[in-house]
């Protein structure tokens, strides 16, 4: 049941992922601006959706422990986006989602840490994942300055573990869902001054169409969300498969012919072996 979810996942969130990249490179948006759109477009989305949820899923305590949760979703959403806007500019998505095969291993042993039985062949898996995504990065498309990029891509890894962390312990005090919703809700406010949402379309060379192309795709992300959620509640290491899963799919996708006309993007027999390494580290971890 849990590898149908987390597909599910991979299938919105890569939808949301390569829109993210045009929200970068074609509607030139900022950090700020993606955020924002994130947020609001998703909050008004979960609110639609709501009242078709368990009670369980709307559960909260008003207590120091759930507001200190919603404030640290908000900031691991803010980290995301304002992150990955610096880093899109410079880097393929495809290579962003290799770099989080770090959380890997470290959402792998939170897991074994709050009592799940090391099994060596997970663990073996892990690596080879990890080591797929290693060659996926270091055989990139492009050359990428990653000196420059080293503090937004360590601020992105440490919020996407973070976020998975947070979610889970927290469950005590507020579900998953209500934490993600009034994150989202904060950040959005929160955000209204840098963001000056009424501006984005005229600042961008899309317009209109591409604040509702990039509003649009939130609705997958908020179905995304919700699951992805309800799956670091279960396993902490399920979670952070997530993200190179996307990654195989945009691996199958760019060998597409219609896909694969720009020489650039073609890939290298680096970034190859390593897709490869991925498939197998990610189907064999989840036959286990």
């Amino acid at each position: 049941m849990t590898i149908l979810l987390m597909l599910l996942v991979v299938a919105m969130f890569t939808v949301t992922s390569l829109n993210d990249k045009y929200a970068v490179s074609k509607a030139k948006m900022n950090g700020y601006e993606m955020t924002f759109l994130m947020a609001a477009g998703t909050a008004v989305f979960m609110s639609a959706m709501l009242p078709f949820l368990g009670e369980g899923d709307r559960f909260i305590t008003l207590c120091p422990q759930s507001v200190v949760a919603i404030l640290l979703i908000a900031l691991c959403k803010l980290l995301e986006f304002s992150m990955s806007a610096k880093i899109l500019v410079d880097m393929s998505v495809f290579e962003l989602k290799a770099w989080l095969g770090i959380t890997l291993f470290m959402s792998y042993f939170t897991d074994v840490f709050r009592g799940e039985q090391l099994k060596i062949l997970k663990l073996l898996f892990i690596v080879v994942t990890a080591v797929g995504l290693v060659l996926v990065a270091v055989g990139g498309r492009k050359k990428v300055n990653y000196k420059r990029l080293a503090i937004p891509l360590a601020l992105y890894l440490l919020q996407s573990y973070g976020y998975g962390f947070i979610i889970t312990g927290a469950q005590e005090y507020v579900s998953s869902t209500m934490t993600l919703y009034f994150a989202l809700i904060v950040l959005a406010l929160a955000l209204i001054p840098l963001a000056k949402p009424w501006a984005i379309a005229k600042r961008s060379p899309e317009g209109l169409k591409g604040v509702g192309f990039v509003l649009g795709s939130k609705l997958p992300n908020a179905v995304g969300l919700l699951v992805m959620n309800y799956i670091a509640v279960i396993s902490l290491t399920s979670y952070s498969f997530i993200q190179p899963m996307i990654l195989v799919v945009i691996f199958v996708m760019g060998l597409l012919p219609k896909n694969n006309k720009d020489a650039s993007e073609k890939m290298s027999a680096v970034s190859l072996a390593g897709s490869v390494a991925c498939v197998l580290g990610v189907i064999g971890f989840q036959l286990l």
